[in-house]
């Protein structure tokens, strides 16, 4: 049995003692969509990113219908939704680690031409529960910019709580788009709680409002921390930096 993901659900596969992960498409496929995922996946080859094995089709007893999968390495310590689910908060060493890890996986996604365009905690798995050593997953929604769109604007997609002003407007996601989304979830890592979001199902009227507030964690966390997610947290999207300046920031801001 697998746990939903998406599209369809993800499967734990044990075969001649190696274990992989297979994400299985069972409701809602999109041929393209799939394919630009999976496209995504194989292009890149960095510790911070799953990658891609393998990919086919097969048949479930559930309906006795043949489905799309691929396969992928599986990574045993749960996602970041999780381990916040559970109460687990990192201190600030770890959260820099963290910070700098995911950002060094936004590069290699953008440095292959790939915007991820859903980054959040279910999105980001902990090697072994370790914060210091995060990958990037799931990329049903990722734009291959070298390539021609199957995305017609005005568009409206995502998970609405991590999505960036412009795509909360139907523009087009761009490389920023990802930092915003990053920002936003070490902002929700370093407070425990999420910087704009209070259960609400759907965007708010005073959505933009909030997000042009920018982006508070507490006082105990420190300062640089602060000072990086205004320039990565900044509302209009040519004002944020790229993930290879973001990690420079950031480094140099929290020494």
């Amino acid at each position: 049995m697998g746990s939903p993901s998406g599209m369809g659900e993800c499967w734990r596969i044990v075969q001649n003692g190696a274990v992989t992960a297979c994400k299985v498409i069972t409701t809602g496929y999109d041929p393209e969509r799939f394919e630009r995922e999976v496209k995504a996946m194989q292009r890149i080859s960095s510790p911070r990113v799953v990658p891609v094995f393998g990919r086919g089709k097969l048949t479930t007893a559930d309906d006795g219908k043949e489905h799309p999968y691929f396969l992928s390495e599986f990574l045993d310590g749960g996602d970041v939704r999780q381990h916040i689910n559970a109460g687990h908060q990192p201190n600030d060493g770890e959260l820099r680690a963290f910070t700098l890890a995911v950002l060094e996986g936004v590069e290699e996604l953008h440095r292959a031409s790939v915007i991820h365009r859903d980054l959040k905690p279910d999105n980001i798995i902990l090697r072994n529960g370790d914060w210091t050593q995060p990958a990037i997953i799931d990329f049903g929604l990722a734009r291959l910019i070298d390539l021609a769109s199957v995305t017609v604007y005005p568009w409206f997609g995502g998970t609405w709580p991590y999505m960036a002003p412009e795509q909360l407007q139907s523009e087009r996601a761009f490389d920023r788009t990802d930092i915003w989304a990053v920002a936003v979830i070490v902002a929700e890592l370093a407070s425990g709680q999420h910087p704009f979001w209070r259960g609400e199902y759907n965007p708010p009227s005073d959505w933009h409002r909030r997000l042009q507030g920018g982006m508070t964690i507490p006082g105990s966390r420190p300062a640089g921390l602060r000072d990086w997610l205004r320039l990565a947290g900044a509302y209009p999207g040519y004002r944020r930096p790229t993930a290879v300046v973001a990690k420079q920031q950031l480094e140099s801001m929290w020494p």
